[in-house]
């Protein structure tokens, strides 16, 4: 065999192997990059995000708080968690992308002085399944 037959051979391993990999990690990855489902989840979820402060006190952030608009701040895939909403790209993919959520509202709000860090109770129906429960926190904010 030639050199020629063996690179492209090697070639055609690599590119296959490496094809197989993104359609086998994608099955354990929220986001599922390069995995193909023929068929679409069909989840809902709403969530109750609330701003706890030193003391543990709850503020509900779906109308405002401290002079911020959840909204505002976010404005893609889970904009408007307060009321039921489906979940187009699974929920393992919107809990992933609240949670993100979560974390940047925590860092870009620098007029809060008052929260310690924010909370989503998110309640959610997998593929009609049984209603399931999950809480998220964001990580905690540095406060003055």
């Amino acid at each position: 065999m030639t050199r020629a037959a063996l690179a492209a051979r090697a070639f055609c391993a690599v590119v296959l192997g490496a094809q197989l990999y993104a359609v086998v990690h994608a099955y354990h990855d929220p986001l599922k990059r390069f995995g193909y489902q023929p068929f679409a989840e069909s989840s809902v979820y709403r969530a109750q995000i609330h701003a706890v402060d030193r003391q543990g006190r709850r503020d509900d952030v779906a109308d405002g708080f401290q002079g911020y608009r959840w909204q505002g701040l976010v404005r893609e895939r889970v904009a408007q968690p307060f009321v039921t909403r489906s979940a187009p790209s699974g929920i393992a993919a919107t809990l992933y992308f609240l949670q993100r959520a979560l974390d940047y509202v925590a860092l870009h709000t620098p007029r809060d002085v008052r929260t310690l860090y924010l909370e989503a109770r998110v309640t959610y129906r997998k593929n009609r399944g049984p209603e399931q429960h999950v809480v998220l926190r964001s990580r905690d904010r540095v406060l003055p």
